[in-house]
């Protein structure tokens, strides 16, 4: 993948390009857990140890929407793609969906055994993907709340983290166990064929697993790299305070991005650019953006 520039503490080591903060967010009572953003509108929605999560606007700060009913710390959320619905888990072993317009929550998923980790939305919002504590990772049919599928590892290694491929055919998740699984909802069939984003009987095997990195007490974050399609990657943080890419296709650990000081949990991936977003745990508490160097652009 070449040599990369790291934007680091607003500066970067190649321009004078800065990262300033624009606006405070202020409504919590206690920490944040997750941040999404809303892929229609300038919208961002936060999940928090208060319970609670909140809707904000990207561009005035102010809070539109309260969301109330869990009964424990709230991990994780995610918009679908309509930016109409948000999905949450918590602590309190269940999956919310709620109307982002009015703050209703519209079911209730009582989706596991132990603190739900992670979720996410697939391509069209027709699905929903869970990860517990309890080992197991299920897609929910997001219009009737029904479990479509539970796939889980050898020897139910608690599962810190979930997230849809962006072709909505595969799902990546994150064990206690230091690896990350890629799970094939298709069975091997295209999903032209089946015409709908739906997982299918033969599906749920796990297609690749990623090793390298360090997890083993935190749930640690991972994300697809597919803005170049000739080097398409996996992105996971660790707790050895490193950044680790891994070659989609043949698994194998292309690059190890270093300048953290501490275990990095969060990482996220542009969509449409070559650009990684890190942010690393108390000793660091810095937040690190690293794209490909302009000698390496243009090379595969």
């Amino acid at each position: 993948m070449g040599n990369l520039d790291i934007v680091k503490g607003g500066k970067s080591s190649s321009s004078s390009v800065r990262l300033d903060p624009r606006l405070s967010l202020t409504g919590h009572s206690r920490g944040i857990n997750d941040v999404a953003w809303s892929p229609t509108a300038a919208y961002v929605a936060t999940a928090s140890d208060d319970k609670t999560l909140r809707l904000w606007s990207a561009e005035t700060g102010d809070a539109f929407v309260e969301f109330r009913g869990h009964t424990n710390f709230v991990f994780s959320c995610k918009f679908n793609p309509q930016s109409n619905l948000l999905v949450s888990g918590s602590f309190d072993e269940t999956v919310k969906i709620w109307d982002v317009r009015c703050g209703e929550c519209v079911a209730t998923l009582p989706a596991h055994s132990n603190p739900v980790t992670g979720v996410d939305f697939n391509r069209d919002g027709t699905c929903i993907v869970s990860g517990s504590y309890d080992g197991l990772v299920r897609i929910w049919d997001t219009a009737t709340g029904e479990c479509l599928k539970t796939v889980y590892a050898e020897g139910n290694p608690p599962v810190g983290g979930v997230r849809f491929s962006p072709n909505g055919r595969y799902v990546l998740s994150g064990t206690l166990d230091g690896r990350l699984r890629l799970y094939d909802l298709f069975g091997g069939h295209t999903n032209e064929r089946h015409g709908v984003d739906r997982p299918q009987p033969r599906g749920g095997k796990c297609a690749k697993t990623y090793a390298g990195h360090a997890n083993s007490r935190y749930c640690v974050f991972a994300a697809f790299l597919s803005s170049n399609p000739r080097r398409r990657c996996v992105v996971s943080g660790s707790e050895d305070g490193r950044v680790y890419l891994y070659d989609l296709q043949s698994r194998l650990a292309r690059q190890t991005l270093e300048g953290h000081t501490d275990a990095v949990l969060a990482v996220d991936a542009h969509d449409s650019l070559e650009l990684i977003g890190s942010g690393g745990m108390g000793n660091d508490r810095c937040v690190r953006f690293w794209a490909p160097s302009s000698s390496s652009r243009v090379d595969g």
